[in-house]
C-alpha cells in the first residue's frame, strides 16, 4: 500500500483552498487551514504533514508568524514551507526564505510550476528524514559498540596484584582495549591492544582481539607464552583480511610462583617497570622486544623476554595515543619524554595513580578537549607478599 504525502494548505480564502486541493488531491492527502492558529495545531498534531503551503497574508497571523513559530520549535522545524501569495517582491521573498521557508509559488498560481515544486521539495523533505533515520539508527550501533567495548575492559584487582586503568577514545567508537586476567593460580596475563585508525572497523577488529586473547581460543597458542600469544595473533588476523588494518600489542604474563613477569610486544610502545625492594628506592626498566605490528606479515618470529621481580614493583602498559600530544609550548611529547614524566612524577610504589596520570597529560596539552588518538593506560602495583 503506498501511503500519500500529506500536504497543509493555509488560506484565508476559502476559494484558494478549494483551487489547491483540487490540484494536489489525486496525489498527496490534503489538509486545510483557514487561519493561522489552526495551521499550528494541524501541525503539531500526528502524523505531521509532509509539506506545508502557507498564505503570507491573513488577519490576526499572518504567514511569517506561522513561520516563525513552526521553525521555533523541534517537532516542527524540519517541515518544508512553501509561501504561499499574490505578493512577488525580492524583499518579500528574502524575508520568507530567512524565515526558514524552502521556496515560494506566486498567485494565480500555474499547475504545471506548482505541482513540479511541490514534488521536488516533498523528495527531499522524504530524502532528508531518510538520512537522519539511517544517522540516528548508526548512532545507536556505535553506542552499543562503545559499550560492549567497555563491557570488557577489567574490573580492577585487589590484593598482592592490585589494578587500574584509563581508556578515553578520542572519537565514540576508539580502537583500544585493554585487559588482564587470571589464565590460572599462578599466571595472570596482562595485554593493550591498539588497532590503526578508529571507527567501526578498528573497533570490531579490537573486540575480537581481545575475545580471542580472553577466551582462549587461538589454535596452537600457550597463553602462559606471550611469543606464542603474538604468533597466535599474527596468524589469525592478517591485515589482508581485515581491510589493510593491523594492531600492535603489549603482553605479558605475571608468573606468581616465581614472582617474575614475561613479556613480548609487537610495533608497540615499550611497557615502564618501577621496580624496588623497599619503597624508596627504585630503578626504571622499559619493557620492549620490538617487532613489527600483528597482521603486517606472516611467519614473523615475536621474541619474549623474562624481568625477575623485585618486593615492589609497578607496571605500567599505555597506547602511543597516551603522549602524542601537543604541548602547551608548541612541542610535541615523544615516548622519551613520556618516559621521563613518569619517572618524575608517577613512580610510588605504593601508589595507583592512572588517574593522575591522565589529569596530568590533559594539563600539558596545547588545547582544551578530546585527545587526537585514543588515551588507554593499565596500572598494575604487584608486591612480593
Amino acid at each position: 500500500m503506498i501511503i500519500k504525502p500529506t500536504i497543509l494548505v493555509v488560506d484565508d480564502t476559502p476559494a484558494n483552498l478549494q483551487l489547491m486541493s483540487g490540484l494536489l488531491q489525486d496525489d498527496y492527502k490534503v489538509k486545510a487551514a483557514t487561519s493561522g492558529e489552526k495551521a499550528l495545531k494541524i501541525a503539531f498534531t500526528d502524523p505531521q504533514p509532509d509539506l506545508i503551503l502557507l498564505d503570507i497574508m491573513m488577519p490576526e497571523m499572518d504567514g511569517y508568524e506561522v513561520c516563525k513559530r513552526l521553525k521555533a520549535d523541534e517537532k516542527t522545524n524540519q517541515i518544508p514551507i512553501i509561501f504561499l501569495t499574490a505578493k512577488a517582491e525580492t524583499q518579500d521573498e528574502a524575508l520568507g526564505l530567512s524565515l526558514g521557508a524552502v521556496d515560494y509559488i506566486t498567485k494565480p498560481v500555474s499547475p504545471p510550476i506548482a505541482i513540479a515544486r511541490i514534488k521536488t521539495h516533498i523528495e527531499l523533505y522524504r530524502q532528508k528524514r531518510e538520512l537522519i533515520e539511517s544517522q540516528r539508527l548508526l548512532a545507536e550501533e556505535i553506542n552499543e559498540a562503545a559499550i560492549y567495548i567497555r563491557s570488557l575492559l577489567p574490573l580492577p584487582l585487589e590484593g598482592k596484584v592490585n589494578t587500574s586503568w584509563q581508556h578515553i577514545p578520542c572519537s565514540s567508537l576508539g580502537g583500544d582495549a585493554l585487559g588482564h586476567h587470571w589464565i590460572d593460580e599462578d599466571h595472570l596475563g596482562i595485554y593493550l591492544v591498539d588497532v590503526c585508525g578508529h571507527g567501526v572497523g578498528a573497533a570490531i577488529l579490537c573486540i575480537s582481539a581481545i575475545n580471542a586473547i580472553r577466551s582462549q581460543s587461538l589454535t596452537d597458542t600457550n597463553f602462559k607464552s606471550p611469543a606464542s600469544v603474538l604468533k597466535g595473533l599474527n596468524e589469525a588476523f592478517p591485515m589482508e583480511e581485515q581491510n589493510n588494518k593491523y594492531f600492535t600489542i603489549w603482553y605479558g604474563v605475571y608468573k606468581k610462583k616465581n614472582h617474575e613477569l614475561i613479556f613480548s610486544s609487537a610495533g608497540h610502545p615499550h611497557a615502564i617497570l618501577f621496580t624496588g625492594n623497599d619503597l624508596n628506592n627504585k630503578t626504571l626498566q622499559t619493557l620492549s622486544s620490538g617487532g613489527l605490528a600483528i597482521g603486517m606479515m606472516p611467519d614473523i618470529i615475536f621474541n619474549e623476554s623474562t624481568v625477575p621481580l623485585n618486593n615492589f614493583n609497578k607496571l605500567y602498559v599505555f597506547s602511543d595515543g597516551v603522549y602524542e600530544i601537543t604541548q602547551k609550548d608548541g612541542n610535541e611529547m615523544n615516548l622519551d619524554d613520556y618516559t621521563q614524566l613518569m619517572k618524575e612524577h608517577f613512580s610510588n610504589l605504593g601508589l595507583l595513580e592512572s588517574e593522575k596520570v591522565l589529569e596530568k597529560i590533559k594539563s600539558l596539552k596545547n588545547e582544551i578537549g578530546p585527545f587526537d588518538d585514543d588515551f588507554s593506560l593499565v596500572e598494575l602495583i604487584i608486591n612480593a607478599t
